[in-house]
């Protein structure tokens, strides 16, 4: 079975939060102490009630410089006037399960335009998932990327001779040489190595023996 690192491999499991009355300059501390970039804000009632990022706090930084307060849209505006965390926060924060693929964290990220997650557990907050995490998993050494490969792919018997082909990893990128019996099983291969955690590409020089992916000329009458 194939096994993908998910956000609980690389989340920060030792989360800073504040609670919503915290006020701004006490925030702005926490952040630069613990040398974060953003901080969970935790309800009266325990739970997350939203994140306060370097972004939010620059808000009133930037309101400073500006003569006038007509260019703000409302948001900015409250933002720049906050006080507290609470006032300061986006919310609801954007979370996850820590059973996430990275993939799909990043797919998140994305779509949101923002570079963390939270991460939870039901109502518990379990953990924090940033962009730089999800780039760790390129960070693992050429052999253990070729262990994964061997257990994801080469392990399956995708091909029958197992000696046949030749799998090596050099600066994160996969080299595949060698022949297979058919030609559809050189594409698939690339495919499912290339979704293999780590894996920065494929360099490909598989051949063939059958061209199983030739059209089939039907009968001349």
């Amino acid at each position: 079975m194939r096994h993908l690192l998910t956000v609980a491999d690389v989340m920060t499991t030792e989360v800073v939060t504040v609670a919503e009355d915290t006020p701004f300059k006490a925030v702005t501390a926490i952040l630069a102490e613990h040398h974060i970039s953003a901080v969970p804000v935790r309800s009266v009632y325990g739970g997350v009630a939203g994140v306060v990022s370097e972004t939010d706090l620059l808000r009133k930084e930037e309101f400073q410089r500006r003569s006038g307060r007509n260019w703000f849209h409302r948001k900015a505006r409250s933002k720049a006037d906050a006080l507290t965390a609470g006032m300061l926060m986006t919310s609801p924060a954007v979370t996850v399960e820590a059973g996430c693929t990275l993939d799909e964290a990043a797919r998140l990220m994305a779509a949101r335009d923002i570079t963390r997650l939270v991460v939870m557990d039901g109502d518990e907050l379990t953990g924090i998932v940033t962009r730089s995490d999800l780039l760790s998993a390129f960070l693992a050494p050429d052999r253990e990327i070729l262990a994964r490969v061997r257990r994801d792919v080469v392990d399956r018997g995708l091909w029958d001779d197992p000696f046949a082909v030749e799998v090596s990893v050099r600066e994160g990128v996969v080299e595949l040489a060698g022949q297979v019996a058919k030609r559809s099983t050189v594409a698939f291969a690339e495919q499912l190595i290339a979704g293999v955690d780590g894996v920065v590409g494929v360099r490909n020089e598989l051949t063939w023996a059958f061209d199983d992916t030739a059209p089939v000329a039907g009968p001349f009458y």
